[in-house]
């Protein structure tokens, strides 16, 4: 991966003397950002480009560069990719169009590009995309032109499927005066994806934030290990996210467990931060620039009444404290005062005060407080004979949050004439939108609680058995199922299975009356709507005649008889092997709830008893398992228990691709529950 990114030597394919010609550009970029190493070009025409002499094939270059850039047909690829390896080049860029994106027949091209590599010990990106850019060596691969003056060297590092995406954080980046390290546009990911790439970059000294666009996942298990083992935060923007593709609901977990609230559950249990768009990524990453916030109380100053408010019910809104301050800070600030009508509050309304000397003042007083983790300063300017001192104001500001180690997020709408002035006055960021900044903030609080406190690491995800790959998912019988979750612990109300008369009565005399009497074909998923289930049968005469009838409804074999559960909580575990992420455990609300109210969380599994009992507390209803309205306490430790010990069954066991605990009647504190109805979907090799 060192190659792709700090090569000593380049040669791009495509290149043309003609002004239109488009890997003339990727010339043009190394040339103009100074890229550190040697550069050949080869191309059907003769000629030159940029001084550089332009060969017919690899050959004629007499060497094999570290990194070969591809912008022909994509017909051609393979064997100019071919050639290339046979030359001792091992990292390629593939940013010709045409393959698997643009038509299904062009998959071919694709297989071959792979045996290519394969066969060659070769690496690439691509193809479809625009490639890299490195600003530690200048390395700009993009057919697109680049400006080097409008971009400089940062913190960030970008990996983003789409090209276009690319350009335009490039855009972003300059119009917030935000520098970045590298960009990577992954286009097609075929052999180079973005778990590779993630993982070069946690590594990189000069990355210290990491932004991922994705439209799909290549590998989430690997993404979510590599995420487990670093501080650096990583943002992705996970678009394309229709529901297309998913399963139809033949359990309660897919319909709950759609792709996307996986992938969003996946993330956050990793520390990923997920969020929906381009500008929220920038709010982030403009937080990300200041000294860390430590802390949720804030102390908001503003020369705008209306604006405190607004900042007020922001900072509040995304779980942040107005702190207390000290009665000599506000003494300070009454002295300063005009008139005298300053209140002693948090929000400071400093609009009695006119000399922004006393506002540097008041900033320091503020962030030195112990009890104060950052300051939100919203500063409005009255006019041009204002420009000079709020420029002061600004740098001032920069100063004094670097100085105390705390964040001062400064928040103005300045005219057009001078927005561009200000931002590029210092590196500290300015914002305009407080929602979105508090929201970014209470983030990155977020991001350094959970790098001061990291979670013990319970497993590996990527070393989970791999699964069976078999036909079509079929259905447990209910014997099975029920016979499978005992094995891991998991309490199944008392049951029976039973072929006959004789057998179902023998069972229903040892289980104890009243008992509920079920189909147990593995086939008959809904047993409601096949009036599979009679409840409450209390003797034998009548469980005789609801045997027979259920028998010939059913056609024979195998029905369940089962122990009247008492009534108690209804609750559903459920696991799912989703294609991105693997084994998923889901937990909520059970019975008819379950689809109506949605409620559940989610976790990657397997996992421990801890973050199983956060899963209890993450859902809405958790408050009807506490004691609501003088209701006794549900045994929620034994539930954690059964959560953990049902994301052990469907890690280990591979050919399990689906589980439907539902319902699980939980009890009372020191009660513990029972399993009522279960259904397990597996594949065979």
């Amino acid at each position: 991966m060192q190659k792709l990114f700090f090569p000593e030597s380049i040669v791009v394919y495509g290149v043309s003397p003609v002004q239109s010609n488009l890997a003339r550009n990727i010339v043009m970029n190394l040339t103009n950002f100074k890229y550190t190493g040697k550069i050949y070009c080869v191309g059907r025409e003769e000629g030159e480009v940029f001084g550089r002499k332009i060969h017919k094939s690899i050959s004629e270059i007499g060497c094999a560069p570290d990194l070969a850039v591809f912008l022909i047909p994509a017909k051609g690829i393979p064997e100019a990719v071919d050639s290339c390896g046979s030359a001792g080049v091992r990292c390629c860029v593939i940013e010709s169009g045409g393959f698997s994106e643009f038509a299904d027949e062009s998959r071919s091209l694709e297989k071959d590009l792979l045996d290519i590599a394969a066969r060659n010990n070769m690496r690439f990106v691509g193809p479809n995309c625009i490639g890299i850019i490195n600003l530690e060596n200048g390395m700009t691969l993009p057919f697109v032109p680049f400006d080097p003056s409008k971009m400089k060297k940062g913190p960030v590092s970008v990996l983003a499927q789409s090209g276009g995406v690319v350009v335009d954080f490039s855009r972003l980046f300059e119009l917030e005066n935000i520098g970045f390290s590298k960009m990577v546009s992954m286009g097609n990911k075929l052999n180079v994806n973005e778990a590779d790439l993630l993982e070069y970059l946690v590594d990189d000294p000069a990355t210290k934030t990491i932004v991922m666009h994705l439209e799909s996942i290549s590998n989430g298990e690997k993404i979510l290990d590599i995420a487990g083992r670093t501080t650096k935060p990583i943002i992705v923007v996970k678009a394309n996210n229709s529901p297309a593709g998913r399963e139809i609901a033949r359990f309660h977990t897919s319909a709950l467990a759609g792709d996307d609230e996986i992938a969003s559950a996946a993330f956050r249990q990793a520390g990923i931060h997920r969020l929906p768009n381009l500008q929220e990524v920038m709010e982030f990453i403009k937080v990300l620039s200041l000294p860390r916030l430590k802390g949720p109380n804030l102390a908001i100053l503003c020369r705008s009444g209306g604006q405190a408010v607004i900042l007020a019910d922001a900072a509040h809104k995304h779980g942040f404290e107005r702190a207390k301050m000290t009665p000599e800070f506000y003494s300070m600030v009454q002295k300063e005062s005009r008139a005298g009508v300053i209140r002693a509050t948090n929000p400071l309304d400093l609009g009695d005060i006119f000399d922004f000397n006393v506002y540097i003042k008041i900033v320091e007083g503020a962030i030195a407080q112990d009890g104060v983790d950052g300051v939100l300063l919203y500063h409005g300017y009255l006019g041009t004979f204002e420009l000079e001192t709020t420029k002061k104001l600004i740098r001032a500001s920069h100063e004094i949050s670097r100085k105390y180690g705390k964040p001062v997020l400064m928040f103005m709408i300045p005219d057009r004439d001078n927005w561009f002035a200000f931002k590029g006055m210092t590196d500290s960021p300015l914002f305009s939108e407080p929602d979105t900044a508090m929201k970014a903030l209470a983030l990155s609080l977020q991001h350094q609680k959970r790098t001061e406190n990291p979670a013990p690491v319970e497993v590996r995800y990527a070393e989970r058995p791999r699964p069976v790959q078999g036909g079509a998912p079929r259905p447990l019988s209910a014997g099975k199922a029920f016979a499978l979750l005992e094995q891991y612990g998991l309490p199944v109300v008392p049951h029976a299975v039973a072929d006959s008369e004789t057998d179902c009565l023998a069972a229903a005399e040892r289980i104890g009356y009243p008992v509920a009497l079920k189909m147990g074909a593995a086939e008959i998923l809904h047993k409601t709507e096949q009036k599979g289930v009679v409840l409450n049968i209390k003797s034998p005469g009548r469980l005789k005649k609801e045997f027979k009838a259920m028998q010939l409804r059913q056609g024979g074999g195998e029905l369940v008889l089962q122990k009247m559960a008492a009534a108690g909580h209804e609750l559903i575990i459920g696991g799912k092997r989703d294609r991105e992420f693997g084994p998923m455990i889901v937990f909520g609300l059970g019975g008819v709830l379950v689809e109506l109210l949605k409620d559940a969380a989610m976790r990657v599994a397997p996992v421990s008893e801890l973050q199983a009992a956060e899963m209890v507390r993450e859902i809405k209803g958790s408050r009807l398992l506490e004691g609501f309205r003088g209701n006794p306490p549900a045994d929620v430790e034994a539930l954690a228990a059964y959560i953990r010990k049902a994301s052990l069954l469907i890690c280990e066991h591979p050919e399990i691709m689906s589980i439907d605990i539902n319902p699980l009647m939980l009890y009372e504190k020191g009660r513990g529950g029972f399993i009522v109805d279960a259904k397990i979907e597996t594949v065979q090799a």
